[in-house]
């Protein structure tokens, strides 16, 4: 009798053993085969089919993310990926249909936490945005020469309008490329559109006023060596501070809206202390890739920039969308004070890749591979020239995943 018992409470404890393995293995296993915690430092949204997800990344150089049970479906929310702008926590939308959003992602949870009504641009797709402060964010469409500043703390519209119109010539009208500050300033990239010919001029201007009021409008170059001065669309990464001096990457590609095909890619330099383009830099880059264009991934620190590089693109470009799906995409490591491209990263050709973050001067960088078995973040650290393998995200299509980093 005794035996039996025995038997029994073994066989028992084997059962809530095995029971209990399930019960963790499930829990384990929930969304992302990893132990995630729902806050963790940066976050992902990619997509999967026609569908767009928001994920948690507690590492970005180890472990595995999927949508599946713990992605937030964001294709209903944002609906436009080049309208979102984020900072810490909180995502921003400009909806084409005329509605502000702002958005809490926390305790895996995305909460709307307000909303107004937006209609002080005709065209809503978002071309560039900047922070004027912690609570000030300034933006303008795609394209045109307007802008707005929203105070996100009370979700207010502090101005809107356009930039100074008497500085632009009859008959044309003002692209605004590329904004940011520097120092009391702030500085547009821009070109000029002719009203009458249905062209834009290949100059690239820029100008600059004075903060806050935007007071003291001057239109302090124009250069002819490259355009459009700036990336055209928001999210893209074209501008950093080196040593005191503000870099411009130029925009030709045929893509995007560059449309200038004839066009080098390449650097423009604002010397500390200055409003104007430098006379006497211009980094050409387009001149040491075989005439190839580029899209800013990230800068690293100590004058280097990480580029997307369209390998040959005068040759693999079929039809329009071979600029995103194509395999041509490579990545290159320039440094913008010695003028050279330092390397190129080792990977085989790449799906249009450009998403990054950088952290203690080491880039991960999301990698769309069209042969690997998962989207990859890699870790790039260019003191001890490393490249390696990190988090690896599964499910993920042919468009390009963006990271985001939460704090």
């Amino acid at each position: 009798m005794f035996t039996t018992i025995k038997t029994r409470v073994l066989v028992l404890a084997t059962a809530l053993v095995f029971i209990s393995g399930l019960y963790a293995c499930k829990k384990d296993n929930k969304g992302s085969g990893t132990d995630e915690k729902e806050n963790g430092e940066y976050a992902v949204i990619y997509s999967v089919g026609d569908d767009s997800y928001l994920l948690n990344i507690n590492s970005l150089t180890e472990g595995k993310i999927s949508p599946k049970g713990s992605g937030i479906d964001v294709s209903n929310i944002f609906t436009w990926g080049e309208n979102i702008m984020q900072r810490g926590r909180y995502f921003y939308f400009l909806n084409p249909t005329g509605r502000f959003s702002k958005h809490l992602y926390q305790d895996g949870k995305l909460t709307k936490e307000g909303e107004i009504p937006f209609d002080a641009f005709p065209s809503p797709y978002v071309g560039w945005s900047l922070w004027l402060d912690n609570n000030q964010l300034m933006f303008g469409p795609r394209g045109s020469n307007l802008y707005a500043i929203i105070n996100v703390s009370n979700m207010t519209i502090v101005k809107s309008g356009e930039f100074d119109l008497p500085s632009v010539p009859k008959d044309h009208s003002r692209k605004v490329y590329s904004a940011f500050t520097s120092g009391n300033k702030v500085m547009i990239g821009y070109g000029l559109y002719n009203e009458i010919t249905k062209l834009t001029t290949d100059d690239s201007y820029l100008a600059s006023m004075d903060l806050p009021a935007l007071g003291n409008f001057k239109v302090t170059s124009k250069d002819g060596r490259s355009a459009p001065a700036g990336p055209l669309r928001n999210g893209y990464f074209g501008q950093f501070v080196d040593n005191g001096n503000d870099y411009l990457l130029t925009h030709p590609m045929p893509m995007l809206g560059g449309n200038k095909p004839n066009m080098p890619t390449g650097f423009f330099r604002i010397k500390a202390g200055t409003d104007t383009f430098d006379p006497s830099y211009f980094f050409n880059i387009s001149a040491l890739t075989n005439g190839d264009n580029q899209l800013g991934v990230c800068y690293v620190g100590n004058g280097k920039a990480i580029l997307a590089n369209a390998k040959d693109a005068k040759n693999r470009v079929k039809v329009k969308d071979d600029w995103w799906y194509a395999d041509m995409w490579e990545y290159l490591v320039v440094d913008v004070n010695a003028q050279k491209v330092v390397k190129r990263l080792d990977f085989p050709p790449l799906l249009n890749s450009r998403s990054a973050i950088v952290l203690d001067g080491k880039a991960y960088i999301a990698v769309n591979d069209p042969k690997a078995d998962a989207i990859y973040v890699y870790e790039y650290d260019p003191i001890a020239d490393t490249l390696k393998k990190g988090l690896r995200i599964d499910g993920g299509s042919d468009n390009t995943p963006i990271l985001y980093k939460l704090k």
